[in-house]
């Protein structure tokens, strides 16, 4: 079976613009830029700081299984960026609708797509009640790229997959321990 990058990436363009175009207004202009930085490094840290500092056992086992999962989606992210190489899609196509918040050169996986659901697939494993909440806020940090311009679809699922299955790996590894 061969796999037909050009169908795919037309495919790509296609759903990115219906993110990117279809579903614009002055809200989601608001909203999605805030909702992006729920990846951010930034956010993770602080996140996993502030849940270091309260004061409880399964809270730090949490804060450090996140850390770790964290640490783990963004070394595979890097290293499948540098090989991937693939040009951002702001930089191809010119008519979408762009604002660059914190980007690095390359566009797959999604960086803030697979903390997300780092973040949000730990916090299942961990408090499996908030997963109704997480997952589908995790899922709106995918959006967000695509229609901030900064992401195509398969970037953002792939993220969403690396960031999902370093969370289980990191979990499942834990137990063992």
């Amino acid at each position: 079976m061969r796999i037909n990058l050009e169908k795919i990436h037309d495919k790509d363009i296609i759903i990115l613009k219906v993110f990117n175009h279809k579903i614009r207004c002055s809200t989601l202009d608001k909203i999605m830029p805030a909702i992006t930085y729920l990846g951010s490094l930034t956010f993770a840290v602080i996140f996993c700081l502030s849940t270091l500092i309260i004061n409880n056992d399964m809270l730090h086992q949490f804060a450090i299984s996140t850390i770790i999962s964290l640490t783990l989606g963004a070394s595979i992210t890097q290293i499948i960026k540098k090989k991937a190489n693939r040009t951002r899609p702001f930089l191809l196509l010119e008519d979408l609708y762009i604002k660059k918040i914190g980007i690095d050169d390359y566009s797959f996986p999604s960086g803030h797509t697979c903390a997300a659901f780092s973040i949000a697939t730990m916090s299942g494993l961990y408090f499996p009640f908030l997963s109704i909440y997480v997952i589908p806020l995790s899922s709106l940090v995918g959006i967000s790229r695509m229609y901030l311009g900064v992401h195509y679809p398969t970037d953002v699922v792939i993220g969403m997959l690396i960031g999902a299955i370093s969370s289980f790996i990191t979990f499942n590894l834990l137990l063992l321990i």
